[in-house]
């Protein structure tokens, strides 16, 4: 067969050809100029990279007849040789087949002798990490002191599984993977010289399909090239080919997502479904989008670690300017929590749908501190056996015009204080019990306040901003006027960090409450031990209970956090 495939006929032959490993390169030459090449090399990174490449050229640029040369000829006999493969001083062995002990014991009586005729005998064992480690063993002496003939070059795409006693008696090069442009320019290069013209948009596809692999890019350009029926070839040619989907179908999915489009998600996956894709593949797809989505929107178009077209990076800072980066977290969070559903489900198609339906059920507005706060107000009610509806609980900035905060145990139809009336309690409290916060400053002059109502509620908002803490503590409180000159506030269930919280605002809050509405406050605090309540008010601490539990914002928050009820 005459055609040799693209991959082959275009393998770099000198150090300058190689693409996008200038590091490993630049430092072969320089240690082969100044005679400083170790005996043993290690060549790791990814598939495609250039590991076998570079130590072709390695060998040839030890073995030309004009070197050791950081150049090779490619001319001489030595160098062409190599090229083809049958050069009897250079070794390339597979190390997934040639992996027992018995193989290694024949390389090592192989070395003592001298070569036919290059002046080094250099052996090149691929995949090196597939030797046993029975065959590492029997090759440590060797390969830490081997004879002045003898250069060793290891390549491997999991070097992880190789001994660290092999490790540290090798000389160690990473490779990367190639850059999304440089593949995209070296495979526009490669179609204009084999005659044909390649749809720019559609190389970097095939660059995005590589996956940083110059093999993988050039084995795809092969195909495409061979199925196309003329010498220009455009973009649905190259998709078809390439079996992948349409890049436009994942932002189509994005919109609908933010734009919580239920329908449109569904006949987009209908769409993928029928042209016959593997919907697990473009699921994974769907998740690299979000996380692309996530890295621009957080790092900006320029500096974020993605492998896109600048295309393609204009189209996502459009698309989330209008979107927190808080919310796209959430989004893909729970794309690769469901992961393990679509793997491993026999209805991929059905699975894929729930998973992007649950998507539209993430608020993009979501308060999480608000969310909180809002929290604390329904555990409150909970604790004190009050149930509120939503307004209630909800913190409240301005003062209401017409509510008024309810008060135990005072009499109907009076609903304000400090309008002029006596107020007569229907039972005087006795003393407060030991446990009691006392607040008794000296009554001084009213400090009139325009703003709010001087009423309890008014008092409460007048404090919310001030004290916010000791504020969420007496809207739950049961408030009783004694005399003209002094307010109870009593409290349940208070825990000691609440009770230390107190005593250090006590003075404070008197003073606000003084200046207000010109009363001495005392907080009494109930213990847990309280006299045994009635069944009424163990009915309404059930149903306040039942009632939080089963509040839309505590299952909003259950299932953003993915949490449980404690």
């Amino acid at each position: 067969m005459s055609y040799q495939v693209l991959a082959r006929k275009y393998r770099p032959q000198t150090f300058q050809e190689v693409l996008g490993q200038e590091h490993v390169t630049q430092t072969l030459v320089n240690a082969i100029s100044s005679e400083r090449v170790a005996h043993a090399i290690l060549f790791t990174g990814p598939r495609g990279t250039g590991k076998t490449t570079i130590a072709r050229i390695l060998a040839k640029a030890m073995n030309c007849v004009e070197g050791p040369t950081p150049s090779p000829c490619n001319k001489c006999k030595t160098c062409t040789d190599i090229i083809q493969g049958h050069c009897s001083d250079v070794f390339e062995i597979d190390g997934a087949s040639n992996n027992s002990v018995d193989q290694i014991r024949d390389l090592r009586e192989n070395v003592a002798y001298m070569p036919a005729s290059a002046p080094h005998k250099i052996y090149i064992i691929d995949e090196v990490h597939m030797l046993s480690t029975a065959a590492f063993n029997a090759l440590l002496k060797t390969l830490e002191e081997p004879p002045s003939h003898v250069l060793f070059i290891f390549a491997t795409t999991e070097v992880h599984k190789i001994p660290a006693t092999i490790l540290s008696r090798c000389q160690r090069h990473d490779l990367n993977r190639i850059p999304l442009s440089a593949i995209s320019g070296h495979l526009k290069k490669l179609s204009s010289e084999e005659g044909f013209s390649v749809d720019p948009e559609g190389l970097d596809y095939i660059a995005m399909e590589a996956d940083g692999s110059v093999r993988d890019g050039l084995s795809l350009l092969d195909r495409i090239l061979s199925s196309s029926p003329g010498e220009m070839v455009g973009l649905e040619s190259v998709v078809d080919s390439l079996g992948i989907p349409d890049r436009k179908l994942l932002f189509d999915i994005s919109s609908a997502v933010f734009d919580r489009n239920g329908a449109a998600l569904l006949d987009l996956i209908e769409k993928v479904d029928d042209s016959g894709l593997d919907l697990k593949k473009f699921y994974s797809d769907i998740i690299l989008h979000f996380r692309n989505l996530s890295v621009i929107k957080l790092c900006g178009p320029d500096q974020a670690p993605v492998n896109l077209m600048d295309t393609e990076k204009e189209q996502i800072v459009k698309s989330v300017s209008q979107i927190s980066g808080e919310y796209l977290g959430m989004l893909l969070q729970l794309l690769l929590k469901e992961e393990s559903i679509i793997r491993f489900s026999s209805h991929t198609k059905t699975a894929v749908e729930m998973i992007l339906l649950k998507m539209l059920r993430i608020r993009p507005d979501a308060d999480l501190d608000l969310i909180v706060q809002r929290l604390d107000f329904l555990a409150k009610n909970v604790q004190t056996g009050q149930p509120r509806t939503e307004d209630e609980a909800r913190p409240r900035k301005q003062a209401p015009e017409k509510r008024v905060h309810p008060i135990e145990n005072v009499r109907e139809g009076r609903e304000s204080w400090g309008s002029g009336q006596e107020m007569q309690p229907e039972t005087p409290l006795p003393e407060p019990p030991p446990g009691t916060v006392p607040l008794v400053p000296e009554p001084a002059q009213e400090t009139h306040v325009p703003d709010l109502p001087r009423t309890w509620q008014g008092f409460l908002n007048h404090i919310e901003s001030r004290l916010p803490f000791i504020f969420v503590l007496l809207t739950g409180a049961r408030v009783k006027e004694t005399d003209d000159k002094r307010i109870v506030a009593e409290l349940e269930n208070c825990s000691a960090f609440d009770k230390s919280r107190l005593e250090n605002k006590k003075k404070e809050l008197a003073d606000l409450c003084r200046d207000f509405l010109g009363k001495t406050l005392a907080v009494n605090i109930v213990s847990e031990n309280h006299p045994m309540e009635t069944q009424e008010k163990k009915n309404d601490a059930i149903k306040a209970k039942q009632a939080a539990m089963g509040h839309p914002l505590v299952q909003d928050a259950i299932r953003m956090f993915d949490g449980k009820i404690i």
